[in-house]
């Protein structure tokens, strides 16, 4: 339940207003801003599997530039994973090309201005 007080406004008047709730904080009382400085221990990337001692660093390899894949990542909670190299089995491939055949036999060809991009 909210809590209500006088409070003196220095000219002979007093007007009750509701008190607020203090929240405590990890903050310090100095005042002074919070700083969040490197990493303590090196961070995988998920982009590109190296390891970085700078959220700069961490931050470039996951932008489509700065990695192998040439896509953007976001970077969502604190969860490792293991870094694992997409492996192709000479099946697949050969499907794949197999459908990619029938389907310029069969005049199912790609729109060209996907292709331009």
């Amino acid at each position: 339940m909210a809590e209500y007080r006088w409070f003196d406004k220095g000219n002979g008047r007093q007007v009750m207003r509701k008190v607020r709730e203090s929240v405590p904080s990890n903050r310090s009382s100095l005042a002074a801003p919070m700083v969040i400085g490197s990493f303590a221990e090196p961070v995988q990337s998920s982009a590109d599997g190296k390891y970085y001692s700078t959220k700069a660093g961490l931050a470039r390899s996951h932008r489509a530039s700065g990695n192998p894949h040439g896509i953007d990542f976001i970077e969502l909670g604190n969860d490792s994973m293991p870094w694992v190299e997409h492996q192709s089995s000479e099946t697949e491939l050969r499907d794949d090309v197999r459908h990619a055949v029938a389907d310029v036999a069969a005049g199912k060809l790609p729109d060209i201005a996907y292709l331009e991009d």
